[in-house]
């Protein structure tokens, strides 16, 4: 099987033939040298699909004749008519020459023309790859250059006929192909190296970065109660139903705190069934918090469907917590009729070589601990296999009782060891068993899927849907809508028709009250746990003090909750994280807490000090990647406009998403032309996008991509809080400056580590400036950038000084 290269190889000698056989003809015009020879080059010599070139793109008035590369543009050809001949000096035969060897005098002005051309449009959309090819002839080079060489005085690559390209068809190819061009090959080429890595940031000047915040003894013992109280204790089984009933959060509720429109949250899974009608979806919970009618139909159903039920929801939203207020609360009496089987795929799992076998194993484990049948006991395997019993007595066997009854004991016991031997037909032979002498069904929840790969989702799809179709038994299995959609287009879900129950997430302000209520009511009245430790410490008594608070706060203090309910984006476990990292954190000042509210009865938690135990966790440094937030000042090249990106895209992001649709997504061909177009090369965009992505303030949607061909992405209600409010608070400053490279040699040696309060505002200073001056550097070269930097850093500069002002007035 021939590979592209070798395709390639062959395009182009029948180019040269084809070409030496027309050479009589008229000399080809413009558009006739584009679709005879520079549409072959690319296309079949070079291997870029049709897919990823575009032809007279407009912008700012100029039209470009090639612009390849999806979904940024790579590369830009400026092509010109068969008979402008690009003249190469005599005795120059190597094919890396000086551009401005070529475009020198009067033999070099149709190519020196060109060059300009072609570099023009690369500067105005920030595509770095820059082409002149008159059909028989090609030449490339750096369009845009980031070591201060003017692109026409830099090196180029030079094919000056066909036959030169074949000649040197690795060259050629390794250079200017798809995947040559993917890997910067031609930056290497022309002796840019590789990419300019940005200076070091000041962590690598710091001392054991990013360092552990030490706590004492009483902020060690707090975070401990805390996880307790509010973690652990959800999961103790005597508090079961008491904590469902007084913490259970209705899923769907809009929250009022989101800085995303309303439409973009009540459309969270609009894209489920685009374009695909062979399944229906709809809320798992009907308007007023109970079950929608179709779900309890489907319990009822008692294993008829030979389908399973999936629960969709994105990770955090309450999958688990629905599932128990299902079983225990919503759906009791039904479920009390019936033997239920929850299998957690959480870290255990992930240590099973046989996902199908660690289900089996753990509905067994199951049977013995929750319901007293250990279905490998001899009588029950008797009754169980009663029938196939009957059938050996009636075999070549049943003689032998006659004749020696020790043999056919042995005999009977081999052929039950056989029956039994298959915990999966043994397993599934006492279901059918118990569902005929004890007349209730099965139902199996499959949760807990979407902390693995998206691979391991699929096959515990597949494991569903054979239990479903093989038992007799209810099946519900819990998926996230990104592994859905994937599935639904080109995996395993694509040859299913599914039933599909959607959980939208509850509001995280009225979680996080219910449950810190809850843990109080524990707290203050131990005997509502008869296995919690009665003992009353100066730990608990802060705890009390503390959750008491947490409460007071999450009633009456709106930045906070809006803080939580954002940079959580629906994720209730990740907001329920945030508070318990707050009680106990090293960077917060507990006992001050505790004393102020003792005296007064009251405490406004600042923002500032929840975002520090936030940012920070157990580091005493920002570590960007343990920490939940991210920092949008971070850059990968040594461009000081860099430091901004993040935000135009968020801000670009956001404004489209809200004019495109209800959705809120932007293809990413929009996002690569608006940040080209700003100035920034598709490296920049693509490395910015990802970074977003991976924590959170941007998100693709997979669906959008299977639909379209196009892949789409929306800003997060994490990324708007991030960019709106964030950007311009100093505790966000003053944590993350520490990881971010400072291009100026001046600021560099003055942004320095600091611990005092006094030395962080200066260093916070000294950071706002060196960002303002790299943002008249955006303001000269972005047309309307989509961000206005100088409020952020005017309410920066108040707070600096509202801070500065405190400190002297309280000395």
């Amino acid at each position: 099987m021939s590979t592209p290269y070798d395709q390639g190889k062959a395009a182009l000698d029948e180019l040269i033939a084809w070409a030496a056989e027309n050479v009589a003809e008229v000399q080809r015009n413009e558009a006739t040298t584009r679709l005879h020879l520079i549409d072959q080059l690319l296309t079949k010599v070079l291997a870029w699909p049709l897919a990823e070139i575009e032809t007279e793109t407009a912008h700012e008035g100029k039209y470009v004749d090639y612009s390849i590369g999806r979904p940024f543009t790579r590369l830009i050809v400026e092509a010109k008519r068969e008979g402008q001949h690009f003249s190469v000096p005599a005795g120059l035969t190597s094919t890396i020459q000086r551009l401005v060897n070529l475009t020198d005098g009067e033999a070099g002005k149709p190519l020196k023309a060109a060059a300009e051309q072609v570099a023009g449009y690369c500067a105005s959309r920030g595509v770095s790859l820059a082409v002149a090819c008159n059909g028989l002839q090609i030449v490339a080079f750096l369009g845009v250059r980031t070591d201060g060489v003017p692109p026409l005085k830099g090196n180029a690559l030079v094919f000056p006929s066909l036959s030169a390209m074949r000649e040197n068809f690795r060259l050629f190819w390794d250079n200017l192909s798809k995947p040559g061009i993917e890997a910067r090959n031609l930056h290497v080429t022309l002796k840019e190296g590789g990419k300019k890595s940005a200076p070091a940031p000041l962590s690598a000047s710091i001392p054991h970065y990013p360092g552990i915040k030490r706590r004492n003894d009483i902020r060690v013992g707090l975070q401990i109660l805390a996880e307790l109280f509010l973690e652990d204790l959800t999961r103790t089984a005597e508090l079961e139903e008491e904590f469902l009933r007084a913490t259970y959060a209705t899923s769907g509720a809009l929250s009022q705190y989101a800085m995303l429109s309303k439409q973009i949250l009540e459309n969270r899974y609009s894209l489920l069934h685009e374009s695909d009608s062979n399944f229906e979806t709809e809320p798992a919970a009907a308007r007023g918090g109970s079950i929608s009618p179709n779900l309890a139909g489907d319990i009822l159903a008692s294993g008829l469907s030979k389908r399973p039920i999936i629960l969709l929801g994105d990770v955090g939203v309450g999958k688990t917590m629905f599932i128990r207020h299902l079983v225990n609360v919503d759906a009791k009496e039904v479920f009390q009729q019936s033997m239920v089987f929850y299998v957690d795929f959480g870290q255990k799992s992930a240590l099973m070589s046989d996902l199908r076998e660690f289900v089996i194993q753990d509905v067994i484990r199951q049977f013995r601990e929750k319901y007293d049948i250990d279905i490998n006991d001899r009588k029950f395997v008797e009754a169980v296999h009663h029938g196939a019993l009957n059938r050996f007595d009636k075999g070549i066997y049943g003689e032998l009782r006659e004749i020696d009854e020790v043999a056919y004991r042995r005999e009977r016991l081999n052929h039950l060891a056989r029956l039994t031997s298959d915990s999966a037909s043994h397993l599934l032979a006492s279901m059918e068993h118990l569902r005929g002498s004890m007349q209730k069904q099965v139902v199996i929840f499959l949760d807990n899927i979407d902390q693995h790969a998206s691979e391991l989702q699929e096959q515990v799809f597949l494991i569903a849907q054979s239990l479903a179709s093989e038992w007799p038994a209810t099946v519900f299995v819990s998926l996230r809508p990104d592994t859905f959609y994937r599935s639904r287009s080109e995996g395993t879900l694509s040859a299913y028709q599914p039933r599909v129950f959607t959980i939208a997430p509850p509001r995280v302000d009225v979680v996080l009250k219910k449950r810190t209520s809850f843990a109080l009511n524990v707290l203050k009245d131990p005997s509502i746990l008869p296995s919690f430790n009665p003992q009353v410490t100066l730990e608990s008594d802060s705890l009390t003090a503390c959750l008491e608070v947490l409460l007071n706060n999450f009633e009456h203090n709106e930045n906070l909750v809006r803080l939580i309910d954002n940079l959580s984006a629906g994720n209730t476990r990740l907001a329920l994280s945030f508070v318990s990292s707050f009680i106990g954190s090293g960077h917060v000042d507990t006992r001050k807490i505790v004393d102020i509210y003792t005296q007064s009865e009251h405490y406004n938690i600042p923002l500032h000090e929840f975002l520090r135990a936030t940012i920070y966790g157990d580091y005493e440094h920002y570590e960007p990647d343990s920490s939940p937030i991210a920092n949008i000042f971070d850059i990968s090249e040594p461009d000081g406009r860099e430091h901004f990106l993040l935000l135009l895209v968020l801000a670009y992001v956001e404004t489209s998403g809200d004019r495109a649709g209800t959705e809120g997504f932007v293809s990413s061909d929009d996002v690569y032309t608006y940040g080209q177009q700003s100035g920034f090369s598709a490296d920049q965009i693509a490395w910015a996008v990802e970074r977003a992505v991976r924590k959170g303030i941007l998100e693709r949607s997979p669906r959008a991509r299977n639909v379209s061909g196009v892949e789409h992405i929306r800003v997060t209600s994490a990324g708007v809080y991030t960019a709106r409010v964030l950007a311009g608070m100093f505790a966000y400053l003053d944590a993350v400056v520490v990881d971010t490279p400072i291009v100026d040699d001046a600021y560099r040696r003055i942004i320095s580590d600091a611990h005092s309060i006094i030395d962080r505002l200066r260093r916070a200073g000294h950071f706002r400036a060196y960002l303002d001056n790299q943002w008249r550097t955006v303001e000269s070269s972005v047309p309307n950038p989509s961000l206005n930097w100088r409020e952020h850093s005017t309410h920066l500069g108040n707070e600096i000084a509202r801070i500065s002002d405190r400190l002297q007035w309280n000395e």
